[in-house]
Order: structure tokens, then C-alpha cells, then sequence
């Protein structure tokens, strides 16, 4: 009697569920890759806002920054970037750990390739962040 109500319940389920993924595709387009375009939000260094749209199969440019163009982006102006052997990388993401431009003695802004080493968390840590450029010697 028991093993007959779980079933009974069981199939309630499985059903409540399909119909729950069915009313969540529906209305859903195909989009092709011509199609396909993101929007980002992107502060710049002055704290204004930008929107930029990018077609998905563009090929995108990766800016070269010097320290001084990097400097600008310490987090004062809530963009943070960091450069790590010659890439530049955007760590806005979790600028709750950049609070005053310093995270784990390394400071926002900066070359930081020499104090990465002295962190708790090494430099496999950069991997999560996207790439924005490289550092021009």
C-alpha cells in the first residue's frame, strides 16, 4: 500500500516537472551566431557608464596598457584591473576584496607580478578573471 502512494506521488513529480521545463521553452528562439550579440556595462577609468555592443563574431582587440593607463584603474573609480606577467586582468568582479586598492598586499592598478608569489592563493587565482590586454614594456 505504501510502495503504490510514493509511486502515485512519484509520477506527480516527474510529470509537474516536465511541465515546468516545457512552460520555460516555450517562446524560447534559435539564435544563430550572426545573431548573437552581448551588451556589457563598462565603467570607464572617469566613472561614467558606456554600453557596448559587440557582434559575437567580431574579433575583439586587446588593448595594450602602460602603468601610468593602468593606474587609472586602482578602484577609485570602481574598475579594477591588475597586470600578471604581461596580461592585464579585470578583477572588478570581486571588488569587495579590492576595498582601498590593496588585496592581500597586492595593490589595484599595479604590475603585480612580483607580490602575486607572497599571496595565500598564488596566481591560479587570475584564471577566474577575463584577460583585458597586456602590459606594454
Amino acid at each position: 500500500m505504501w510502495c503504490k502512494i510514493m509511486r502515485k506521488k512519484l509520477i506527480i513529480l516527474i510529470v509537474l516537472f516536465c511541465i515546468f521545463l516545457a512552460i520555460g521553452c516555450v517562446g524560447n528562439k534559435t539564435v544563430t551566431p550572426e545573431e548573437a550579440v552581448t551588451q556589457a556595462d563598462v565603467a570607464t577609468p572617469t566613472g561614467e557608464e558606456a554600453t557596448e555592443t559587440l557582434n559575437m563574431t567580431e574579433k575583439t582587440e586587446i588593448k595594450e596598457y602602460t602603468l601610468e593607463e593602468l593606474a587609472k584603474y586602482n578602484g577609485k573609480n570602481g574598475t579594477i584591473y591588475v597586470a600578471y606577467q604581461g596580461k592585464v586582468y579585470d578583477v572588478s568582479s570581486d571588488s569587495y576584496l579590492w576595498k582601498d586598492g590593496s588585496h592581500e598586499g597586492c595593490t589595484a592598478g599595479k604590475d603585480i607580478t612580483e607580490e602575486m608569489d607572497k599571496t595565500p592563493h598564488g596566481a591560479e587565482i587570475l584564471k577566474k578573471y577575463p584577460v583585458v590586454g597586456t602590459l606594454k614594456k
